[in-house]
């Protein structure tokens, strides 16, 4: 039989990469980026709807009492309405804005880099499927009784608690920001390894274009800051649904979770804004023909507003008594982050000007956005001032700060990338002149309904109504038709990507503006599946030359298809949705038991699921089935230092070291403010350990310490390739793992003998006793993790007829990684509560 070609087998396996199953079951970079990108856009939509009605509410002062037939009466009322605001701001920030930015960097960043996927195909794809089924969780409770979560977006307790917000759409919406979490933690880890570890030959780090770091600096400030919003808003859910008390007002749960809010949600600003300032500056330089001006110090502004942003959250807690001490640094710092904000202005502007253009619309976008950046950029420094902050902190004259800098900046500089990359995309050209309608309405519409905010300065913002005869209403009626502006300039985009998709004849030129940031250029319109037909390289006397070695034709590989992530996608959001049926069975709603019975059934379902995906993951695994395209055109060794395996994994863990930290902060906030002459009455939160629920976690922290020794003696054995030794050892460390596990049970079931420390009886006051049960659970569901991945790898070297060395020695290290998480949590979980 003859042999095929390479074209033929390009055609045979790009067949199935373009088909229906070919999208669902991807794991290639370029449709997972794809994906993200669509999918935030659909979201983007969805937040605007939301805004439009609330601008339609605020047009009128108090439209609650005009009565219009249409409305009967009213148009939103005040529940509607801050349901409306909250689910918009989490819909725009979480679920658009990052997601669209990360979405361009998981498809560009490897081409970009000369890379052919991202480190872990199979885990980014997960990360995606996490994404879309934790947006459906945030949007299914408008469905659900008494509505969706209804506390702004930033949840502030104890208004978030079940006490003052008993909804089920309340707790699908925090669940979504949990499962968002872990899909932006996975996003980021991958980026940061692909950054470090695929990188074409000879590639540096400067020589990475500036989107690609404004990516790499947002991936890091997304790896340390998600961990802890996740932890959070798990705390919020099992408070609500187990009936814990970890937010108690009494005991500082207020201000506890309006730190650690804003400890997140400041750095999340900046996670949002760098990509497109980034993308900006790359389309300017390329449209330009020049290189952005001073490249290296734009990307130490980059880095210095990413380590300042966590450093000024405490001015969102100007208002709450916080020492003079802390006020004052707290304004210094936010003084401080306008000058690498400042230099990037001034570095936009210097690309800008020393290049000659021709105004295509992605340079059109760039300048709306520049001056956007002036506007927010004055308004935000004046917010560091405690007097003027005192004033203005919670009006419209905020909201518009905000907004200037989140939509008139981060919106339009990702629209430009989304034209300037449109050709990449699709391999078509868009229409320019329709382009340049929707920048023109786009940008009157953004000013129109912003600027005008900015009157309001008087106007308390989250309120669905207002009063006449304040002069509200006339800056009111104009931001809302400059939000009906904005949205139109939205519908011209969406009819111009798609008539020219439909119309246009494709490009001929791969190359078209003669871009030079990265091998992004170097390859067909759209790429294929596989990237690169020759390997790219970086040379020349000065060690900046892109080039393609045409002495090393890469051949056309197989298409990767993997079912395992949407599997477990599907199981995580069916076992929340299953958990709120339940939850209608039972009081306050008392739906009926035939609720509980089926919410029962989709858990058990979404179980199946979820098991299906996990073990059917390692199968392939074992199988060697799993998609394991090396993603850079180098060979490397496998223990060599931090290898693509062993830099992702630790990355990985080191986000959950966080998760656990966030959780062990939260105990010692409890217990100083406890310990506070400002709380009143008896201090119920109090700890000790019995004497006999003390030997039994001694014994397991023992048992799962040694076991991490033999799990590194089995890594030791799989380098030295020595199948039976490396076995054995883990196997060993199995039984003492599984020793450990019921020994962690058995202390539970002797602490629950206690009054004072018993699930239920203590957890509804006792808020230390809630946060040990949580974060025992959570010790537990660890340690069951770790037993099957420990399994996994023994049945790998029992029974596994081809042994690949390289890879089982990566994969042991990795598990001796996992069993010692599990016991630095034990530790830490002991000493958090004895201390």
């Amino acid at each position: 039989m003859e042999a095929e070609s390479n074209d033929q087998i390009y055609e045979r396996n790009n067949k199935i990469y373009n088909s229906v199953r070919g999208w669902i079951f991807t794991t290639n970079h370029k449709q997972v980026g794809l994906l993200y990108i669509l999918t935030s856009l659909v979201f983007f939509i969805g937040g605007g709807v939301l805004a439009l009605l609330m601008r339609v509410q605020l047009a009128i002062p108090r439209y609650d009492l005009v009565h219009y037939g249409l409305f009967s009466g009213r148009f939103l009322d005040a529940l509607q309405y801050n349901q409306l605001v909250t689910i918009h701001g989490l819909t725009m920030l979480i679920w658009f804005l990052g997601p669209l930015g990360f979405g361009f960097g998981i498809y560009l960043v490897p081409l970009a880099l000369g890379s052919r996927d991202m480190i872990f195909p199979r885990i980014n794809a997960l990360g995606y499927w996490l994404y879309l089924f934790s947006g459906i969780l945030l949007w299914i409770g408008f469905f659900l009784p008494g509505g969706n979560l209804d506390t702004g977006w930033t949840v502030y307790q104890p208004l978030s608690s079940f006490k003052f917000t008993p909804y089920l759409g309340a707790d699908t919406a925090a669940a979504a920001v949990v499962v968002r979490s872990l899909g932006t933690i996975i996003a980021s880890s991958e980026v940061i390894a692909t950054v470090f570890k695929a990188r074409a030959r000879g590639f540096r780090l400067m020589n990475m274009p500036l989107f690609v770091w404004a990516v790499l600096w947002v991936s890091m400030i997304s790896w340390y800051v998600f961990p802890e919003i996740g932890a959070m808003f798990f705390t919020l859910v099992v408070s609500n649904v187990l009936g814990l008390s970890g937010f108690i007002s009494t005991y500082g749960g207020a201000l506890m979770w309006e730190n650690l809010f804003w400890y997140f949600g400041h750095p999340e600003v900046y996670l949002l804004l760098l990509p497109g300032t980034g993308a900006m500056f790359d389309y300017l330089s390329n449209l330009g023909h020049r290189a952005p001006y001073l490249k290296k110090w734009m990307i130490a502004a980059m880095g210095a507003i990413s380590v300042d942003s966590v450093m000024v959250f405490l001015h969102h807690t100007f208002m709450t008594g916080i020492v003079f001490a802390w006020l004052m640094a707290t304004s210094v710092f936010t003084e401080t982050i306008s000058i690498p904000t400042g230099m990037l202005i001034v570095g936009l502007i210097a690309t800008l000007l020393g290049a000659k253009h021709k105004f295509q619309t992605p340079i059109l976008f760039a300048l709306a956005a520049s001056t956007s950046f002036m506007i927010g950029g004055i308004t935000g420094v004046t917010q560091s001032s405690l007097a003027i902050d005192t004033i203005v902190h919670g009006d419209y004259y905020v909201v518009a700060h905000f907004h200037y800098f989140m939509v008139g900046v981060a919106v339009m500089g990702l629209m430009g990338n989304l034209y300037y990359y449109f050709p990449k995309f699709t391999g078509k050209m868009y229409s320019e002149t329709w382009g340049r309608i929707h920048w023109a309405i786009a940008y009157i519409g953004v000013n129109v309904l912003y600027f005008p905010m900015f009157f309001l300065y008087d106007l308390p913002r989250r309120v669905y109504t207002y009063p006449a005869g304040y002069g509200y209403t006339i800056f009111s009626e104009i931001s809302t038709a400059g939000a009906f502006i904005f949205g139109l300039s939205f519908l011209i985009m969406f009819a111009n990507f798609a008539y020219s998709m439909k119309k246009h004849a494709p490009l001929t030129d791969q190359n078209s503006y003669k871009a030079t940031a990265g091998f992004v250029w170097f390859t067909s319109n759209p790429p294929k599946y596989y990237n690169f037909d020759y390997e790219p390289y970086v040379g020349g006397e000065d060690h900046r030359d892109l080039l393609l070695d045409k002495n090393n034709p890469i051949k056309p590989p197989k298409v990767e298809l993997s079912t395992r992530p949407l599997l477990i996608g599907v199981g995580v959001v069916l076992a929340f949705i299953g958990a709120a049926v339940t939850l209608m069975g039972y009081k306050p709603y008392a739906f009926g038991p035939a609720y509980a019975y089926l919410g029962y059934g989709i858990i058990a379902f979404a179980a199946a699921i979820f098991l299906w995906g996990t073990i059917g993951w390692m199968y392939d695994d074992f199988k060697l089935r799993s998609p394991n395209v090396p993603p850079m055109y180098k060979k490397e060794p496998v223990m060599k230092g931090f290898n693509n395996t062993r830099l992702g994994m630790l990355m990985f863990l080191a986000g959950n070291m966080i998760w656990m930290a966030t959780f062990y902060g939260m105990v010692e906030w409890l217990k100083l403010q406890s310990a506070s002459p400002y709380v009143d009455g008896n201090d119920p939160t109090t700890w000790f350990f019995p004497t006999m629920a003390t030997v039994y976690i001694v014994i397991s922290i023992v048992a799962i310490g040694i076991a991490a020794l033999l799990a590194w003696g089995s890594t030791y054995g799989a380098i030295r390739k020595e199948r039976n030794k490396s076995a054995n050892y883990m196997t060993a460390g199995v039984v003492l793992a599984v020793i450990s596990l019921i020994t962690s049970l058995l202390s539970l079931i002797v602490i629950n003998s206690y009054p004072a420390l018993r699930y239920g009886a203590a957890t509804a006051n006792n808020p230390i006793a809630s946060m040990y049960w949580l974060i025992s659970l959570m010790d537990l569901l660890f340690s069951i993790g770790v037993i099957a991945v420990m399994i996994n790898y023994v049945v790998h070297l029992k029974r596994g007829k081809k042994i690949l060395w390289g890879r089982t020695a990566t994969r042991a290290d990795v598990v001796m990684w996992f069993v010692a998480f599990v016991f630095l949590t034990g530790i830490f979980t002991t000493i958090a509560f004895v201390v």
